[in-house]
């Protein structure tokens, strides 16, 4: 890659969201993830974990203090009071239902996804039916004293233990009373003892983490204590099991994980014993989920961490917004950042001319400003107000358009900025503007405006000075689930939407209809893509999977080019870090730069020399001609050629300067953007940690 300058952005700074909740689903390998600001990650764990989709949070959705799976559904339970429930196609709320007992702490399901159980403030214990047809309330149990903090269904769901204030208790779902109740006991006499998580195993054997740093097992048939341990300095917050039930991990304000084993002793005898600890965060660990000897855990740090061994490994990704969360209009130089509630305008620096030979940093003549901050404030349910979540946003590329999305609804503004202060102009008569839209983009020739509504349609307005108006509705029956792709190709004649199953549509401009009509649809493959952008001069279309898989589709032949089946790499199979996005550089058309959460790597697609083009056009022509002769709307098939002629070992360099890489966008044929959150950053902003001392440090 030659020479460039580059723009190292280092104000782009979201306040970090701790973890609070984690949730997996073990049949599709998805882990949900809630943060202290109620927004809802999904990660995608089967091959390279990703994340797939994100549900931003919501003036009606305030709280989340617990979620759970059942089967492809999923559910959250709030300080609100409501158990609710979302639709992950839409990346909204679908359904909420009323909790008797106030705020609700907790809740679990049994393993026939048939009952929800749910904790709450003033101690009742609901019990809710689901089925195909929806979720009815059925009963509560009799009341206890205290809030109930946790609680597990047992293998059979016909019992429930519950941890609260100096008390475990053994419910009858079937009669509604606590059959056994069981004290912790305290440390000190005026200091209660909050048994913050619990599990059961098969056997009946129910083990709690309280507020002591005890980790203790319980004998659920006959409500007796079996053993204790002081596992932790500090509040054991969470605990969870291996599948096959002979390990146990735990963890809290104490962040040491802890592991402890099954084993047997003389007299053929069961014990748990202490094992291996992992020091992974600094901060509370808040959830603790194990899938396939794979530890995944998350706190107030905001880090999700994932740990296994054999071979010792530690993986961290930071709290990082899904893609896209920036947008830079290289016509005005202007950059959009995207908050969790709120979205920031800037003008990019200007650097004195220097030569072209000089290396190393370059000053500046104008400096990076700040130009507005919008959000929505609305009110919430209880008649306060309060900021909603940004689901999406776009800036046209003349800087002339801004474009956000809640879950309130769309909103389009006229920018305006003179020498001294900004104009902004809200469109107050937008079109379908109270469905929220789930990605929004504008063609580079700034005469649209591309949004998918989270109704599955694709809205294609007209944007004049004078007036914005709908100029056509793509229905999009290929996507089966959210839109979480959107590209607009830089001649404005192309459109790209891809969903998390792996669906790619590409629609193309009719100059003579003036409208969008569908082009093709690419080949599906088994995992969903992580990153996919349109090169800006040949127009095609490169898509990286989960499985580190790479792809160059030509969308204009509607074919796979050679590139697709030559990029070979063992290395590049084994990446444990997803590709985040993906960049060209206009100077030179065989250059692909991809991005992950710390590395910048370049492709160079030209292997042998300056005639390595030629030859794969050629290569290309041939085989086109040599192909059975198939309508060209049909022939979507990879090229068959001989191994020999495809090129193969193509250059690869790594750039590993940075750390925790948001974003990577050209400005210029010769500047790049470069946005990065440094760890240091996110660390200042972190409450403090459960403080302990060592030999020689505190």
């Amino acid at each position: 890659m030659a020479q460039c300058k580059i723009h190292n952005i280092r104000f782009y700074n979201p306040e970090p969201q701790g973890i609070r909740c984690m949730k997996i689903q073990n049949s599709t390998k998805k882990l949900a993830l809630c943060r202290t600001d109620a927004t809802i990650e999904i990660w995608n764990l089967q091959e390279t974990w990703f994340l797939e989709r994100t549900l931003a949070p919501s003036t009606e959705n305030f709280s989340v203090e617990d979620i759970v799976w059942c089967d492809n559904r999923l559910f959250s339970v709030g300080l609100h009071g409501l158990l609710i429930e979302y639709n992950l196609s839409k990346l909204c709320i679908e359904n909420r239902w009323a909790v008797t007992g106030e705020a609700a702490h907790c809740l679990d399901i049994n393993n026939t996804n048939s009952k929800i159980a749910i904790g709450t403030e003033q101690g009742y214990l609901n019990i809710f039916s689901v089925n195909k047809d929806g979720v009815y309330f059925e009963k509560f149990l009799d009341k206890q004293e205290g809030r109930i903090m946790c609680l597990k269904f047992d293998a059979t769901g016909d019992f429930i233990a519950s941890g609260s204030i100096d008390a475990i208790r053994i419910w009858n779902v079937q009669s509604g009373h606590a059959i056994h109740k069981m004290t912790t006991g305290r440390v000190e006499t005026n200091k209660p003892t909050i048994v913050w998580c619990i599990d059961i195993t098969d056997d009946f054997t129910v083990i709690a983490g309280d507020s002591r740093g005890k980790l203790s097992f319980w004998d659920g048939k006959v409500g007796s204590q079996i053993e204790s341990y002081q596992s932790h300095k500090a509040d054991i917050l969470s605990i969870t099991l291996s599948s096959d039930q002979s390990k146990l991990y735990c963890a809290g304000v104490d962040p040491t994980i802890t592991t402890y084993q099954k084993v047997t002793i003389k007299g053929g005898t069961q014990k748990w014993v202490r094992s291996i600890q992992r020091k992974i965060h600094e901060h509370d660990v808040n959830s603790l989920v194990l899938l396939d000897n794979k530890l995944y855990s998350g706190g107030a740090d905001s880090y999700l961490a994932c740990s296994y061994h054999p071979p010792k490994t530690l993986l961290k990704l930071p709290p990082l917004l899904q893609n896209p969360c920036a947008h830079v209009a290289s016509s005005s130089n202007y950059l959009l950042l995207k908050f969790p509630k709120h979205i920031e305008l800037w003008s990019l620096g200007k650097s004195k001319n220097v030569d072209a030979s000089f290396r190393g940093l370059i000053a500046l003549k104008e400096e990076p400003k700040k130009l507005l901050e919008l959000k929505r404030v609305t009110k919430n349910d209880d008649g306060e107000e309060d900021k909603e979540g940004i689901i999406s946003c776009a800036i046209s590329n003349n800087g002339k358009w801004i474009v956000y999305s809640t879950a309130k609804g769309v909103n389009l503004f006229q920018f305006i900025h003179d020498e001294e202060t900004p104009n902004l102009i809200k469109v107050d008569d937008l079109e379908n503007k109270d469905i929220p839209c789930l990605l929004v983009a504008f063609a580079p020739n700034n005469s649209q405006l591309i949004a998918c509504q989270n109704t599955g349609n694709i809205v294609i307005y007209k944007l004049l000075d004078q007036r914005v108006s709908i100029s056509q509705v793509i229905p999009c029956d290929e996507i089966f689930t959210c839109i979480t792709f959107l590209l607009v190709s830089s001649c404005s004649k192309y459109i790209v939407v891809g969903d998390p199953d792996s669906n790619i549509v590409v629609f193309a401009w009719n100059a003579k209809k003036q409208e969008w009509m569908h082009h093709c649809k690419l080949p599906k493959y088994r995992c969903p893509p992580t990153a996919m952008a349109i090169h800006p001069s040949s127009t095609n279309l490169v898509v990286v999977y989960s499985d580190c898989k790479l792809i160059e589709y030509d969308i204009v032949k509607k074919h796979f080019t050679l590139f697709s089946r030559g990029f070979e790499n063992s290395e590049w199979k084994l990446r444990p870090y997803p590709i985040r996005n993906i960049a060209f550089d206009p100077r030179r058309e065989n250059i692909i730069m991809l991005q992950d959460d710390s590395n910048i790597i370049i492709i160079n697609k030209d292997t042998t020399g300056k005639n390595q083009k030629e030859t794969m056009e050629k290569n290309e022509k041939e085989t086109t001609e040599n192909k059975p002769k198939v309508p060209k709307k049909y022939s979507t098939d990879v090229i068959k050629k001989n191994d020999n002629d495809v090129p193969k070992n193509f250059n690869m360099n790594s750039i590993k300067k940075y750390k925790h890489l948001a974003h990577l966008e050209w400005l210029h044929e010769d500047e790049l953007v470069v946005i990065e959150v440094h760890p240091l950053n996110i660390i200042t902003q972190l409450p403090p940690a459960f403080e302990q001392h060592k030999f020689g440090k505190k």
